[in-house]
């Protein structure tokens, strides 16, 4: 062993000298540089600076690590720490000479300190909670550190520190209102360091870490030094919760440790893993008011974590056949709800990456997941029922596979997917589309039903289903496929109308209702749509926090009555006047899908036709000729030159200049299959 003595305010002040330098050499270099390029100069001779400021810049934070090393291990047990003057310590081996080994030593300490409070017995206002919240404050973000530090800690130990810390919440134990306010500042940033851990470590060792997590919060290890009888599964829940800044690795570990003891306890009936016996010591102080529906579920919990971390979430699907079956379908969520696992279900079953490089896997967990989760008994939009608070993640999902959507309509599909979860087809244009979720028609009406007791979902989907319609013609298409076209978007509106009607829990309303909302949504522009969850939305509401449609849809509906009776075919029966407005709005995003695949008459150089007729719905170019507004233009209009505009549309549509006959045909055909769906 070697003593060594050192001077606390002489490595503090080198260290400051040697950050000040640093951030001086910096802002000259900038300087010069910038000046140097306006004047075309060049600037070769200072490549050499950026290397040399980090290097002044890790010789700074060296000695801070230092610094804070020799302090935190020259504390006394009181957690009194040197803060001045001659200190001394002992070094066995050699002294930590390198930025990382000193920051690996500093982030040990720090778990000597956790681990020393998590095997102390509850004492208020404890001094060392405020030493480590010093050292967390610190070095919190350092990822040397930190993965030292629950390296060191283990599993176990990590939860037992969460839980020591949380004692001076005050719930379970005494303590005064400053001290609850550090201790949850503490264990905020317990949590912040533990994600700056996760990323850090190699992703075999984060993966093992979230796995053993889980089962250490059993409280089974009775060997481990920071044992007590019970479980800490409250430490667990705090730690997973929202943990949206740790690695995928560290939450699939979880998620795979989570599915093998929750299968265990239901193959021998054994009671719930999830549960926490006693008062909460924290957790209640520690969450937002929003989640209050879920955060107290692990679970829960974690089918959440999945839904933030996509990568993650399509492994622990697709690496199971079962897992979809019995999270999605099965499992109870008793102490929670179904946002987590419809979040789960939509990353898993949208995440970019795997579409792109394994999209039967991705479509297989639509497909399976979506028929899984309409197949629960507790599923739907009934009294005791529920779903809802996954609306959102549900409605993505049929956004992304919208082809499916329109085509199970279109074809009436009516069986379950069984062992064909992914199929191939031909869309109405002669598209060839491979790997595509298979849907049956009553799995979209249970998950459409709930979709439209969420008003941003059902704006989303709107939004979603308008688009669709506008690209419906690609390159390629002739007239033939415009009436194939509004065959089966007229099957898909009417159908979609019907669902969502029929979502209409309000016994005192009438299904029309909600379905007069799809169809006056349809004619709004993306921008009015974006206005609606503004004055629709309670204050303060994210996107991903539920909201119910009740109060849109009056409105909604309130102005579709007014506007639909100010029409001159207002004594139709009600199914055939929501059948004509709803083809009134599709009709112009016909006209810009035929518009983009060049299909309208005026577009034929041989026509002879021009658009100079119209002062609403078209533009002039620079040369003097006229072409179709596009539909950003048109969201820029007025609402009294909007309404013009949509007449002329109608015009240019059914007449010679756009898609002439064909669009007759289209609106026959559209007003059928609307009516055929929409009963």
């Amino acid at each position: 062993m070697t003593l060594v003595k050192v001077n606390i305010d002489d490595l503090r002040s080198v260290a400051t000298s040697l950050s000040s330098i640093a951030d001086t050499v910096e802002g000259l270099y900038e300087t010069t540089t910038a000046a140097g390029q306006k004047l075309y100069l060049s600037t070769a001779s200072l490549a050499s600076v950026p290397d040399y400021v980090q290097s002044l810049k890790d010789e700074s934070t060296f000695l801070s690590a230092k610094v804070d090393w020799i302090v935190l291990i020259n504390s006394d047990s009181e957690g009194n720490l040197p803060e001045s003057g001659e200190v001394s310590y002992e070094v066995d081996g050699e002294d930590p000479d390198t930025l990382e080994e000193m920051e690996t030593a500093l982030g040990e300490a720090i778990a000597a300190l956790g681990a020393d409070i998590a095997t102390s017995d509850y004492e208020e206002g404890d001094p060392r909670l405020e030493t480590l919240n010093k050292y967390l404050d610190t070095w919190g973000g350092n990822a040397n550190a930190t993965a030292a530090m629950f390296s060191s800690l283990g599993p176990d130990g990590t939860l037992a520190l969460t839980e020591a810390v949380g004692n001076h919440v005050g719930l379970a134990y005494r303590a005064g209102e400053s001290e609850s306010e550090l201790a949850q500042t503490t264990l905020a940033q317990l949590k912040d360091a533990l994600e700056t851990a996760t990323k850090e470590w190699k992703p075999d060792y984060a993966q093992q870490f979230g796995s053993d997590l889980v089962e250490a919060a059993q409280g089974l290890d009775y060997d481990s030094p920071y044992y007590r009888i019970g479980d800490r599964n409250e430490s667990l829940a705090y730690l997973l919760y929202n943990a949206n800044g740790t690695s995928n690795p560290f939450i699939l570990g979880a998620a795979e440790k989570m599915d093998q003891l929750q299968l265990k306890a239901n193959e021998y009936h054994l009671p719930s893993p999830w549960t926490w016996y006693g008062p909460s010591r924290f957790l209640p102080n520690m969450i937002n008011e929003a989640d209050e529906g879920w955060a107290f579920d692990i679970p829960s919990i974690i089918m959440h974590d999945l839904g933030d971390h996509p990568s993650a979430s399509n492994q622990f699907f697709s690496g199971n056949d079962s897992r979809v079956n019995y999270w999605v379908g099965k499992h109870p969520y008793k102490m929670g709800d179904l946002s987590g696992i419809a979040a789960a279900l939509d990353s898993a079953s949208t995440y970019g990456f795997a579409m792109m490089y394994d999209r039967e896997k991705t479509a297989t967990i639509a497909a399976r997941g979506l028929e899984a989760i309409a197949n629960r008994d507790d599923f739907g939009v009934k009294r005791g029922k529920r779903g809802v608070e996954g609306a959102q993640s549900l409605e993505h999902i049929l956004e992304t596979y919208m082809d499916s959507l329109v085509d199970s309509y279109a074809n009436s599909q009516t069986d379950p997917c069984g062992d064909s979860p992914t199929y191939s087809f031909s869309t109405v244009t002669g598209q060839k589309l491979a790997n595509r979720p298979y849907f049956s028609v009553s799995t979209l009406d249970s998950i459409l039903a709930v979709v439209g007791q969420d008003g941003q979902a059902l704006i989303d989907l709107r939004a979603a289903v308008n688009e669709a319609e506008a690209n419906s013609l690609p390159p390629g298409s002739d007239e033939s496929d415009i009436i194939q076209v509004a065959d089966a978007w007229g099957s898909t509106e009417g159908a979609i109308a019907n669902a969502i009607g029929t979502g209409g829990i309000n016994k005192a309303r009438s299904n029309d209702e909600y379905a007069q909302a799809w169809i006056d949504l349809a004619g709004k522009p993306a921008s009015e749509l974006a206005g609606l969850v503004k004055t629709y939305a309670p204050a303060g509401t994210a996107k991903g926090v539920g909201w119910a449609s009740d109060a849109l849809v009056n409105h909604l509906q309130e102005q579709a009555s007014q506007t639909w009776a100010n029409t001159e075919e207002k004594e139709k029966e009600k199914q055939e006047l929501m059948a004509d407005e709803a083809y009134s709005s599709f009709m112009r995003r016909l006209l810009w899908a035929a518009d983009a695949a060049e299909l309208n008459g005026y577009q034929n150089p041989d026509s002879g036709l021009t658009l100079d007729g119209y002062e609403y719905a078209t533009v002039q170019e620079p040369d003097g000729t006229y072409r179709l507004i596009t539909p950003e233009e048109y969201e820029r209009l007025s609402d009294a030159d909007k309404i013009a505009a949509n007449k002329e549309m109608r015009n240019i549509a059914t007449s010679d200049y756009g898609m002439d006959a064909a669009a007759t045909n289209a609106d026959t055909s559209f007003n059928q299959m609307f009516q055929e769906r929409y009963p």
